[in-house]
């Protein structure tokens, strides 16, 4: 920043008025002076810029014969106009002034320096515009200072008090007025030691929790020390927050918190309602781990492909990561790539313009592809998609672009695609059946589900889960009976969940009791399944027969239910004796 001692100049010379010309001629050259001063006594009487007064001199000289005897510096006329302003009071009187100098004198008006107004005019200027903005500034701090509603009380490195806002005056007790300039030392602001002397102790920022005197306030205080560019301390900053306001505050935070938690638990509720709204049910840890995967890889458009046996659900589980998506509440467009004639397939899948081929819609077609914008396209056997239509959806699948049959116009199309096949597509890969660049692009995000039979600790729940279903769709209240559960357990499901799901619907519909026998089962699978006793293997003791058999059905009641109800109910004993058996035999459920 520009500042008033950089423009005060140095180089004159003072002489008083009835020096000689002679020897002010002969003084000022062996100078470089700019300006020449003539004082009488104390008063400053005449002011010369030194190239002007020796211009004077040199015409005096040639109208005088070149003699300068008994002339002096008072006769010449070529003086300019000056201002005296003692250096402590320039900045206040400077934009009064009208002269061609300013002589800046000390406490007994001697000349201290001298300014070229005419020349300094610019920087005048950018000094008294340099100086509002840090009026300003320092105004706005000074704003900022007064507003802050935490106290701020600051001190010198000796302790004494040098400022604080409206907020620390209202916390002591005290107007600023009152105890700017004394010592903390000497003030009785709280009823504990200083943090300020402790901070100056310590050299270190200080917390701790004060109690003031004055207006009983508690507040949480901390002291923090400036320091210069030495690692001395110049100034000791203070501030407080309110210990009850800081409680408030917790218990604000806590109540969002707990806010937070509940609706993480209500998205999680919400999640799971739509798993049962897709019929997704499981037990099993493998079903359990694919169940969690859904829920990381659903908000992420990426493109799954989904494997394993007919009837499994491979459906089932697309649905779950759609409705989990942000794609939620867009179109869920699914084609079956088995069902559709190969020559019929492009034209279903990319749509077609009118006249693409023969019986052809005159208006044309928007295929699936395009149905599915902004939502889920659910490509399901994939396997039977034909070699030639393969090239043109891997197109797709890297451009997000489609052109329909017999069309020129590329379209955009943003879908996310999930892919699913009950066949082992690296095996139709190495046969040539399958294109290797498809294969790796659609299985990015691939899903197993493990068949039926693999996995019936789910058996149970599903069961339930139908029993459910179609009690409630046909207003019925039938039961299963224990032996029919384990029938129905130990069944192989050659058809999966869809035939379970299937031979459900059908007892519950076709059987006139409201509690399903092991018969009714029977009649259904249209065979006598295997005999689900429990039996001893070679001849023993009786007792110890009955502690094998009891042994047995435990154990395969507790594995069926994973739950000691369920078992108990089951067995028909009570719940507790379930228990006690568990505990007497060290069996533990296989539930993870």
């Amino acid at each position: 920043m520009t500042t008033v001692g950089d423009l005060a100049l140095k180089k004159y010379s003072v002489y008083p008025p009835s020096f000689e010309l002679c020897v002010v001629k002969e003084d000022i050259i062996s100078r470089d002076d700019e300006f020449i001063i003539v004082m009488n006594f104390q008063d400053i009487t005449h002011v010369f810029r030194t190239s002007s007064l020796l211009y004077d001199i040199s015409k005096l000289e040639r109208d005088n014969n070149y003699s300068l005897q008994g002339h002096v510096l008072s006769e010449l006329d070529s003086e300019i106009t000056f201002s005296i302003v003692p250096e402590n009071q320039l900045i206040q009187t400077l934009k009064k002034l009208v002269t061609d100098v300013i002589i800046l004198t000390d406490e007994t008006n001697d000349p201290v320096g001298i300014i070229d107004y005419s020349k300094a005019h610019g920087s005048f200027e950018t000094f008294q515009l340099e100086r509002k903005q840090t009026e300003e500034t320092i105004l706005e701090y000074q704003k900022i200072f007064e507003y802050i509603e935490d106290e701020i009380f600051v001190t010198d490195q000796n302790g004494y008090v040098l400022r604080l806002n409206p907020t620390a005056e209202k916390v002591c007790g005290f107007k600023a007025c009152d105890i700017i300039g004394k010592n903390v030392k000497d003030i009785e602001i709280t009823s504990s030691c200083s943090i300020t002397m402790r901070a100056l102790e310590e050299k270190k920022k200080v917390n701790m929790v004060q109690d003031f005197v004055r207006t009983g306030k508690r507040l949480l205080t901390t002291a923090i020390p400036v320091f210069n560019e030495s690692g001395e301390i110049v100034r000791i900053i203070s501030t407080s927050k309110d210990v009850a306001e800081i409680n408030r505050i917790k218990e604000e935070l806590d109540k969002k918190t707990n806010e937070l938690e509940r609706k993480s638990e209500e998205l999680e509720f919400l999640r799971e309602e739509i798993f049962g709204r897709v019929n997704f049910v499981c037990n099993c840890k493998e079903m359990k781990y694919i169940k969690k995967t859904i829920k990381k890889i659903a908000p992420l458009d990426l493109t799954v492909l989904i494997q394993g046996e007919s009837g499994v659900g491979k459906e089932v589980v697309t649905k779950s990561i759609h409705y989990l998506s942000d794609r939620r509440d867009q179109p869920f467009i699914k084609i079956n790539c088995g069902l559709i004639p190969e020559n019929l397939i492009e034209a279903e899948l990319f749509g077609y313009e009118a006249g693409a081929f023969t019986g052809a819609s005159k208006y044309g077609k928007i295929g699936k592809i395009e149905l599915a914008k902004g939502g889920t396209l659910f490509l399901d056997e994939i396997g039977e998609m034909p070699l030639s239509l393969q090239v043109k959806l891997l197109e797709f699948l890297q451009d997000r672009y489609i052109c329909r049959v017999g069309g020129t116009k590329v379209i955009e199309i943003d879908t996310r695609v999930i892919a699913a096949t009950n066949r082992d597509l690296k095996e139709m890969v190495e046969r040539g059946l399958f294109r290797q660049d498809l294969f790796y692009r659609l299985n990015l995000i691939p899903i197993v589900i493990p068949a039926l039979r693999d996995r019936k600790e789910d058996i149970p729940e599903l069961v339930e889960f139908f029993v459910k279903k179609f009690n409630s769709k046909y207003k019925m209240n039938k039961k299963l009976a224990p032996e029919t559960m384990k029938a129905l357990y130990y069944y192989d499901w050659p058809g999966n969940v869809r035939e379970l799901e299937h031979v459900m619907e059908r007892v519950i519909v076709t059987n006139d009791t409201d509690i399903i026998t092991l018969e009714h089962i029977n009649i259904i699978f249209g065979v006598k399944p295997q005999n689900y006793r429990i039996i001893c293997n070679q001849l023993m003791p009786l007792k110890t027969a009955k502690r094998e058999i009891e042994e047995q059905l435990v154990r395969a009641a507790y594995e069926m239910y994973h739950s000691t109800y369920k078992a108990a109910e089951a067995l028909e004993i009570d719940q507790s004796t379930v228990v006690k058996i568990l505990k007497k035999y060290n069996i533990r459920s296989n539930k993870i």
